[in-house]
């Protein structure tokens, strides 16, 4: 940690921004100080919420469980006893439990919620600024010295900051060509579903998780509706078990290149079928390890692992809750939707794009990324998925330095750690990050 005076600055209001606050205040409240000085600056004023909670509908679920999605590493039941105090119940009546997969928009008044209770429980320490963060000036990016980082707003006003935490979530979707009539290139976008009409032809470019909240939207909005949704393997998400799974006991030490840990892998998969255990307990128990294991790997074996073996790891590994599931089956049963893995673009009426996202490090979508790679303060990883960055999430510069004053946290981590963009991983990163920034005496 620096000494200088001046907050952390944490660039982004969406969920990743309140995970670092709520770090940041539990470890200094560990360490013995007062809440940390953070100014947390996002384009929206409902800071927590972002696109991912902000701009979902009542029916789309978490894709993880209740009980891993809490703010707080030291309160891991903090979002089932909130959803319990909020007074949220099941579809079923059932009240909430750590196996409870509650709607993204009451996960969003969580994460909102939450933040207004750091703010107000901070003595004016933990602040809230809403503009557009276009550029850092960093003194000196690997020995902290007496001069703040400048953070510049698009109104050209410049703050001071002890360190930056970036905290960007996912670009927009990446946009695919298509001669459909009409094309909705981000279905999270406001009212971007509105000027669908029931007698449309349809085309879902996609078939993830993405895609099946468009669909279950649009067959909610028009019973009568026809959707066809494409992707070149056809895969959909796997689906959780109705109650949790085992762990398995992960890896271990012993793997170090990609053929050996898809040989440990598929052994305990074997193992599990044998034993009539659920084959999620051997991914859910190796999930743990994933960031080591991918640290472990040589540039080759990740770029082997993208692509062999990365599509059908993320079907396994980002599943649907089973009331998600069960709705998606019944569209496909009914015909409301079918899936074409060959289709004519131009015979539809409309293309809902309902691809992933552009990597963090992609040119134009965010002018501070740009910025800052063009003065050589941050770099692309080497596989292009994201920032380069050590294990805490400290960026790495054209040079390969690592920053004492600049650090990032999910999405953008993709590629230096693979699994960062779920609420355990982000929670993780946000800790580390914590422990670089608060003082140990």
């Amino acid at each position: 940690m620096t000494g200088i005076d001046a907050p952390v600055v944490v660039v982004g209001g969406g969920a990743a921004a309140v995970f670092v606050v709520r770090a940041l205040v539990d470890e200094a409240r560990s360490a013995g100080h007062p809440a940390p000085r953070v100014v947390v600056v996002g384009d929206r004023p409902d800071v927590g919420r972002g696109l991912a909670y902000g701009a979902a509908e009542a029916h789309h679920r978490l894709n993880s469980p209740a009980g891993s999605m809490s703010v707080s590493a030291g309160d891991p039941d903090g979002f089932v006893r909130w959803l319990g105090e909020s007074g949220w119940r099941d579809t079923d009546g059932q009240e909430p439990r750590a196996w409870s997969f509650a709607p993204r928009v009451v996960f969003g008044d969580y994460l909102a919620e939450s933040f207004g209770d750091l703010v107000a429980g901070s003595d004016g320490r933990v602040a809230f600024r809403q503009g557009e963060v276009v550029d850092i000036d960093v003194p000196d990016i690997v020995v902290p010295d007496t001069a703040p980082v400048a953070v510049t707003l698009a109104t050209g006003e410049t703050l001071e900051a002890s360190a930056v935490v970036l905290a960007l979530g996912n670009p927009p979707p990446v946009e695919v060509p298509s001669a459909a009539e009409r094309v909705v290139v981000d279905p999270w976008a406001a009212g971007a579903l509105d000027a669908i009409d029931e007698s449309d032809r349809v085309l879902l470019v996609g078939t993830g998780l993405t895609m099946v909240d468009v669909a279950t939207s649009l067959a909610r909005r028009h019973p009568g509706i026809r959707m066809v949704a494409t992707s070149r393997h056809l895969l959909l998400p796997a689906v959780h078990p109705a109650t949790p799974a085992e762990r398995g006991p992960g890896l271990g030490d012993d793997p170090q290149t990609l053929p050996a840990m898809m040989r440990a892998f598929r052994d305990q998969l074997r193992a599990a079928s044998r034993a009539g255990a659920p084959w999620q307990g051997v991914l859910d128990g190796v999930r743990p390890q994933v960031q080591t294991l991918w640290r472990r790997l040589s540039l080759a074996d990740r770029q082997r692992f993208l692509v062999h073996v990365a599509r059908p790891w993320d079907v396994a590994r980002h599943r649907m809750a089973v009331p998600v599931a069960d709705e998606l089956s019944g569209l496909l049963d009914a015909g409301t939707l079918t899936l074409e893995a060959r289709v004519d673009h131009a015979a539809f009426d409309v293309a809902v794009l309902c691809t992933g996202p552009h990597a963090v490090a992609s040119e134009g979508w965010s002018p501070l990324v740009d910025a800052l790679i063009g003065r050589g303060i941050l770099r692309a990883d080497p596989t292009g998925l994201g920032i380069d960055a050590d294990a805490d999430g400290a960026l790495l510069d054209a040079s390969g330095r690592s920053s004492d004053r600049v650090f990032t946290v999910g999405a953008a981590l993709k590629g230096a750690l693979w699994e960062t963009v779920a609420s355990p991983e982000i929670r993780l990163g946000a800790g580390r990050i914590a422990g670089r920034l608060t003082p140990t005496g």
